[in-house]
């Protein structure tokens, strides 16, 4: 078996070919070509109802794909007070046909930045096209700065905003942005964020909701990131309820543990609401948005898109 480190991994991301890789999985996952057990996570509790990390397996395999792979990232968000990274991981590839193990990426949990970064500029690409959209970003992260990169490079982005709840996290966050060339801001509150932008993603560990209903007026495009395992939730559930159009990137998953499942059990809509990101994305003429729609993209993020990354990485290894 094959170990291959983090510096060798970084050397061969291509954003354009992730982002590529990417959609054809949501493609096959909608169409049932690829196969997912449900994901495993685990919650490290803090104080209160604050998160200290979380943990999340994921795999999947496919008859399209020569390989199927296990996921195994984590995510501990006070590691920055300690000298290190927020998130970490390894990625286990194995051949399909034998079961024999193909390679051990020690990845420190970039690949699973780098697809779920995809599958945000993805999400943004249902709406992004003709005029240029402003981009607002909740959260001062590694996949807040993620987003709003990735966002920025594959769609036309005007104006990026930002709101944290760390005003000097925020600053810091626009500061590593200025490369982008695009006008940056931070927002003083999420109804402010709002007001500036069209576009908005949501990149937080939140156990409560950071955006509120009252906070969103007129036509908004949300994507929601950080709700990823059960017990997080980063939209109030009434902006589902009022939204013109939801969209999932796994209906099952997202009923279990994204904010849709919680707008869901919460009684505010119908759990068969939902399209699916894969089939709008092979069929891009499906997605009907007027000017003043408010839409939500649920993202819980799939062993799909880690089995597309993953092999990616590995055909592009030197012999």
């Amino acid at each position: 078996m094959r170990v291959v480190g983090l510096d060798e991994i970084l050397s061969l991301l291509d954003q354009a070919a992730i982002v590529d890789a990417v959609r054809e999985a949501f493609i096959q996952s909608d169409r049932g070509e690829i196969e997912a057990p449900a994901p495993m996570q685990m919650l490290f509790g803090g104080q209160g109802r604050e998160l200290a990390g979380d943990c999340h397996v994921k795999s999947a395999f496919s008859g399209s794909f020569q390989y199927f792979c296990i996921k195994v990232a984590a995510g501990f968000y006070a590691n920055p007070a300690l000298g290190l990274d927020v998130n970490n991981g390894v990625v286990l590839l194995f051949c399909s046909r034998t079961g024999v193990p193909l390679a051990l990426l020690r990845d420190d949990g970039c690949l699973t930045s780098a697809r779920t970064a995809a599958a945000g500029a993805l999400a943004a690409s249902l709406v992004a096209a003709g005029t240029p959209k402003r981009l607002g970003v909740i959260g001062c992260g590694q996949q807040a700065e993620q987003q709003a990169r990735w966002i920025a490079t594959q769609n036309d982005i005007s104006q990026i905003t930002v709101f944290g709840r760390a005003l000097d996290r925020a600053t810091k966050l626009i500061s590593r942005l200025e490369a982008l060339g695009i006008p940056l801001q931070v927002a003083t509150s999420t109804a402010d964020l709002s007001a500036k932008s069209d576009i908005i993603v949501t990149t937080t560990p939140a156990t409560s909701p950071v955006l509120m209903s009252s906070d969103v007026e007129g036509a908004k495009h949300i994507i929601a990131v950080g709700a990823d395992s059960p017990g997080k939730n980063e939209l109030d559930p009434r902006i589902l309820a009022r939204a013109d159009v939801i969209i999932t990137d796994d209906h099952k998953q997202a009923l279990d543990h994204g904010e849709f499942g919680t707008a869901v059990r919460a009684g505010l809509l119908s759990e068969s609401k939902d399209l699916s990101l894969g089939a709008l994305l092979a069929d891009r003429a499906g997605l009907k948005l007027d000017e003043g729609a408010l839409s939500v993209v649920d993202l819980t993020g799939l062993g799909a898109q880690d089995l597309a990354i993953a092999s990616l990485i590995y055909e592009g290894l030197p012999n």
